[in-house]
C-alpha cells in the first residue's frame, strides 16, 4: 500500500477520519489547451470564469452529509468555518469570509447574494503597495458578473492578463457562461449599481479603471 493509503486506513480504523474536517480547494480554474500542454485562453491567471471558478469541497463524515450546493462561496470562507469546526473563538475584528458550518449542517441557504474578487499581476510591483499590481476587480450577483479593468503594472505573463477590452464588462453567466457577449452598454443601471458595490467593498486610491462607463 502507498503511504497515503496506509495513513487513511489508520485514520479510519481509529475513527479519526470521521471526526476530521477536510477541505479541498483549488488555487485557480483551468481550461486545458486543446493543441498543446498548458492552459487555454481565458483560463489560469485571467479574471474570467475559466480562471477563477472552481469547487470547494468540505468533508466531515460525522457531521456533514454529502450534498451538492450552488451557493456563492470563496476560499476566504475556509478560515471562519475551520475555527467554528474546531470550537475556537472567532476573531474580535471582522473577517471577510462567512462561517459556513451551520449552513452546511442545516442545509439553509447562505445569506449572501454577491461575491467579489480581484486579480493582480503574477509578480508584485511594490510589496508595500498591493494596488500597484491591481489588474482586475469583479462582482457576481445573481446572473450578472461585472468585470472592471485597471491600470496596474503587468510585468511578466502579459499574454495571460487580457486587457484588450478596457471598458467595463457585464456578462449574463446563466445565458452566457463563457462570457462571450459584453452587455454593459445595454444595462447601464446594472453596471452603475455593481460598480458602486465593488467600490464599497474595496475602495482603491491610486489605480484607475482603463475606460469608464458613460
Amino acid at each position: 500500500m502507498k503511504p497515503a493509503a496506509i495513513s487513511l486506513a489508520i485514520w479510519r480504523k481509529k475513527g479519526i477520519r470521521d471526526n476530521t474536517l477536510v477541505v479541498y480547494v483549488g488555487d485557480n480554474g483551468w481550461i486545458q489547451h486543446p493543441e498543446r500542454n498548458g492552459y487555454d485562453a481565458r483560463s489560469k491567471q485571467t479574471p474570467y470564469e475559466g480562471g477563477i471558478r472552481q469547487p470547494t469541497m468540505y468533508s466531515w463524515p460525522a457531521v456533514l452529509k454529502p450534498e451538492f450546493r450552488d451557493d456563492l462561496v470563496s476560499s476566504i470562507d475556509i478560515f471562519p468555518t475551520s475555527l467554528a469546526a474546531a470550537g475556537a473563538r472567532q476573531p474580535d475584528i471582522p473577517v471577510p469570509g462567512l462561517n459556513l458550518l451551520e449552513y452546511m449542517k442545516s442545509g439553509e441557504e447562505l445569506p449572501r447574494d454577491a461575491i467579489f474578487g480581484e486579480s493582480f499581476a503574477h509578480d508584485i510591483a511594490d510589496i508595500e503597495n498591493p494596488e500597484a499590481s491591481l489588474l482586475f476587480r469583479w462582482c457576481i450577483q445573481g446572473k450578472w458578473k461585472l468585470l472592471l479593468t485597471y491600470d496596474g503594472e503587468v510585468n511578466r505573463y502579459k499574454s495571460t492578463h487580457p486587457r484588450e477590452e478596457k471598458r467595463p464588462q457585464l456578462f449574463d453567466l446563466i445565458a452566457d457562461p463563457h462570457e462571450t457577449k459584453n452587455l454593459a452598454g445595454e444595462n447601464p443601471r446594472v453596471v452603475r449599481r455593481m460598480v458602486k458595490m465593488i467600490d464599497d467593498w474595496y475602495p482603491v486610491k491610486e489605480r484607475k479603471v482603463l475606460k469608464r462607463f458613460k
